[in-house]
């Protein structure tokens, strides 16, 4: 493998767009059909605020010799419990109507696919360019959100991911995630079924066994 590196970002425009693209590149029917078709627009002015959960202050990159790779986004539940109500204002005053329209969509998803409990850590969504795909990359990027997960203080980390998604499925499973349960929510007059995976940090098992 070349000069990877992966670390924390520093909120810039340039920043924005590439999580903007990779935003869509982890779920590109599904976010239009939720927010409507200026997502992207909306997720680059999210990364570039605080205290939202699609802030850069989220967000983790992946550089491959020196050139943006991947990324993922993640939080604990104590960030979601903080940040959830003015993500839903800045989303407001971003879409205006658009999101009021969309707004018991937006509700069924939270308390679908983004519903935590305590301890956990979520991957809310990962992407990695497709020249850069099959390095590896994506693998780092998880191993990384675990350990932020630990360091956070949570017990285990969770995720969602389409149930007809089986190469995904597939690469957490290896990883350690297991199903936990099943949900779905319908936009635009299509259901999007999910799996949520999780996973039992180390540092949890460790201390339950003493």
């Amino acid at each position: 493998m070349g000069d990877l590196i992966v670390g924390r970002v520093r909120g810039t425009p340039k920043e924005a767009e590439h999580f903007s693209e990779l935003m869509e590149m982890s779920a590109p029917e599904y976010f239009p059909d939720l927010l409507g078709r200026e997502f992207k627009e909306l997720f680059r002015a999210l990364f570039l605020e605080k205290e939202n959960l699609f802030s850069h202050e989220h967000v983790i990159f992946a550089a491959y010799e020196n050139r943006i790779a991947g990324m993922l986004l993640g939080y604990d539940w104590k960030a979601k419990e903080r940040e959830e109500k003015r993500t839903g204002w800045l989303m407001l005053k971003a879409l205006g109507f658009d999101f009021l329209r969309q707004l018991p969509a937006f509700i069924s998803a939270a308390s679908g696919s983004g519903k935590l409990e305590e301890g956990d850590y979520y991957i809310s969504n990962v992407a990695v360019y497709p020249e850069f795909r099959g390095k590896g990359i994506g693998k780092v990027l998880m191993l990384k959100a675990e350990e932020l997960a630990e360091q956070s203080g949570a017990r285990r980390v969770a995720l969602d991911v389409e149930k007809d998604n089986e190469n995904a499925i597939r690469i957490y499973k290896r990883l350690g995630y297991s199903i936990e349960r099943e949900h779905s929510i319908e936009l635009g007059g299509k259901k999007y079924r999910f799996y949520r995976m999780v996973k039992e940090l180390r540092a949890t098992s460790e201390s339950s066994s003493r």
